[in-house]
């Protein structure tokens, strides 16, 4: 929440839905000029284009980048997931706890993300190529034990307890042990993960 509210956030507490239409009309590329006119039609207030462009500058633009980072960040999550997934309801909490990081945070998580991800798919397909996996090979593993495993080292990258109760035993979870290695390389060398939720934006 801002501090300070601009002129349009102060408008739309005297006629509610100025900002809305003012985020609406910037969807959809309409200028600052034109802007004006309609929310005087609409509401009967005058705005400036000044006050259009520093609401689009410091309110809608920021916005819009947050909610970019954080789709991008749920795909890598996703791909992260791999065939195991994770069910609606995980995502919605992760989509929730996404909006307590700062832009940096999130583009540190996905980045991390990729990087475990790609390390998996390195070392899964040397463990083909040599032999020592083959096709089918973990796949005794049931679907809900693999996600629980995806969402425990999700939220180790986030920063977060793991309040679940851990995993069953595993004899063949190839991408769970990568993933830990990845994980433990990376910290080794002191790669950027993503800060604790608790952290202040």
């Amino acid at each position: 929440m801002y501090k300070v509210l601009c002129q349009i956030e102060k408008l739309e507490a005297q006629h509610p839905g100025v900002a809305g239409c003012v985020k609406d009309c910037l969807r959809r590329g309409i200028k600052a000029a034109t802007i004006s006119a309609v929310l005087k039609k609409q509401f009967g207030v005058s705005v400036n284009r000044a006050m259009v462009q520093h609401f689009r500058r410091t309110r809608w633009v920021p916005q819009q980048n947050r909610i970019q980072a954080k789709i991008e960040t749920m795909e890598a999550i996703q791909d992260f997931g791999g065939d195991a997934g994770l069910d609606a309801a995980a995502l919605a909490k992760l989509w929730e706890l996404m909006d307590k990081m700062s832009i940096p945070q999130l583009i540190a998580a996905r980045t991390l993300f990729i990087k475990i991800r790609a390390q998996n798919l390195k070392e899964q397909e040397f463990l083909y190529k040599t032999g020592q996996l083959k096709p089918g090979d973990g796949q005794e593993i049931d679907r809900e034990t693999q996600q629980r495993n995806v969402l425990r080292r999700v939220k180790e990258i986030f920063g977060l307890a793991d309040d679940d109760p851990p995993p069953a035993p595993v004899h063949s979870s190839v991408a769970e042990g990568s993933t830990d290695a990845a994980a433990s390389e990376e910290s080794r060398k002191g790669g950027a993960s993503a800060p604790p939720l608790g952290m202040s934006q």
